[in-house]
């Protein structure tokens, strides 16, 4: 009997275990569904928050492109520089016009009256109408780069004067389009350098200009670029001298300047070869425009040969340009287009101007450019137009300045200027001119 007591309890033992076996298995397949059903529904969290992200990425991103500054693919730059003058001149015949008094103008240089008479003239006069900024942007298309520029500066402005604020407005010197459609192909359509100048061979020089003698237009165009090779047709325009000794303007032409130039470079020596061709028109109309009174046209050309040459540091510039229609693209229409004789005809005028400069680094921190320039003008005499005693014949320059660059982009110098015009008949007036600058770019 006694022995089997630990049998039954061997047996009530092994019934207890299977029991709670098999209540454990039961237990686990619930937790296992439990945890099934957990793990669909955190699934269908997920995927609920996936597409709430989504949702807010796509608003987000029309957001951010709603508020994008520039469309996206395009890179967008911009620069300029801040500068100011302190210009001191002298003017040996008179008071010239204001103009003259912010950069040499070489036909506002006054000369010796007819009268005789005339006495010095001093000024003094700080500006910071030069400084200027750009924006440019270039994007990448399958037709290729796209590119554009505006550039602002405050020169001539007729609004401000130097009394009390100094507010002058700014002014439009570069808007245009430029599709690079090929490695070496580009074409170009809106307001720049004209193509006849080639601006790299401009000296550097603290005056807004420079030399007398180089070109200096910017105008509204389209050109066509392939290789060295550049082929454009630019705003036209036509100033000319009556037989009454006044100023005829007229931009009422019927055809385009247009303008060839080549681009060459002989190791360290760049240059470049233009031609222009103009075709000169004035209209005397009627007080009111309707009826023509007068007219008549004259083809003319130029041609400018300019570049730079390198050595190590320093470099070489210069210009050589000759034409009968030079006018307004020299010197800043130091010499008019032509003139108008008795009769009524556009007669053009024969004309050169040149300029040599030479910048020298003294040192890292010090440079300094040299420049002499010239123009001339082979005008009629008086029995083919009356007012010819009256006409400018011939222009000097001398620049010559000393800078210091204590930082990159900046710059603090002084330059000499000296300056003289003659006209026809003889009488002169000469220009002597101390302008100091600092200079800042970004």
């Amino acid at each position: 009997m006694n022995k089997m007591k630990p049998l039954a309890a061997a047996v009530i033992a092994l019934g207890t275990l299977s029991a709670a076996t098999a209540a454990t298995a039961d237990d686990v397949d619930a937790r296992i569904q439990e945890l099934e059903r957990q793990l669909q529904e955190l699934k269908s969290q997920v995927s609920s928050q996936q597409e709430t992200i989504a949702s807010n990425k796509t608003e987000l991103q029309a957001e951010i492109e709603e508020a994008r500054p520039i469309a996206k693919g395009t890179k967008f730059t911009y620069g300029g520089f801040i500068q100011l003058d302190a210009i001191t001149s002298d003017y040996n015949e008179g008071k010239p016009n204001n103009l003259i008094e912010d950069f040499y103008v070489p036909s506002l240089v006054p000369v010796q009256p007819a009268t005789g008479n005339a006495d010095s003239y001093q000024s003094t006069n700080f500006t910071a109408k030069t400084s200027r900024f750009f924006f440019t942007t270039a994007t990448k298309t399958d037709a290729g780069m796209i590119g554009t520029r505006i550039e602002l500066d405050f020169m001539l402005s007729n609004q401000g004067d130097e009394r009390i604020s100094n507010s002058w407005s700014p002014r439009l010197r570069h808007a245009f389009v430029k599709w690079d459609y090929n490695s070496d192909s580009s074409l170009l359509a809106g307001q720049t350098w004209t193509t006849f100048f080639n601006v790299a061979a401009l000296p550097n020089l603290l005056d807004f200009v420079g030399p007398a003698g180089t070109i200096f237009v910017r105008q509204p165009q389209i050109r066509w670029t392939v290789g060295n090779l550049q082929f454009a047709a630019e705003n036209p325009a036509t100033r000319l001298n009556d037989a009454n000794g006044s100023t005829v303007y007229d931009n009422g032409q019927e055809m385009p300047d247009l303008v060839a130039r080549y681009n060459g470079q002989w190791g360290d020596l760049s240059w470049s070869a233009a031609a222009l061709g103009r075709e000169l028109m004035y209209q005397n109309r009627s007080a009111d425009g309707a009826t023509e009174n007068d007219k008549d046209d004259q083809f003319g050309y130029g041609l400018s040969f300019a570049g730079k040459w390198q050595l190590g540091m320093d470099n070489i510039s210069y210009m050589f340009n000759y034409g009968d229609a030079l006018g307004r693209y020299m010197g800043l229409n130091s010499f008019n287009d032509g003139y108008i004789n008795s009769a009524g005809d556009i007669k053009t005028v024969d004309t050169w101007g040149a300029f040599l400069a030479y910048e020298h680094f003294w040192s890292d921190r010090w440079r300094s450019t040299f420049s002499i320039s010239a123009s001339e003008a082979d005008n009629p005499d008086v029995s083919d137009f009356a007012g010819a005693n009256s006409l400018a014949k011939k222009y000097q320059s001398l620049h010559a300045n000393l800078n210091w660059l204590p930082a990159p982009k900046l710059s603090i110098g002084g330059e000499l200027i000296l300056a003289s015009k003659e006209l026809e008949d003889g009488r002169d007036g000469d220009m002597s001119r101390i302008q100091m600058a600092v200079k800042y770019g970004f």
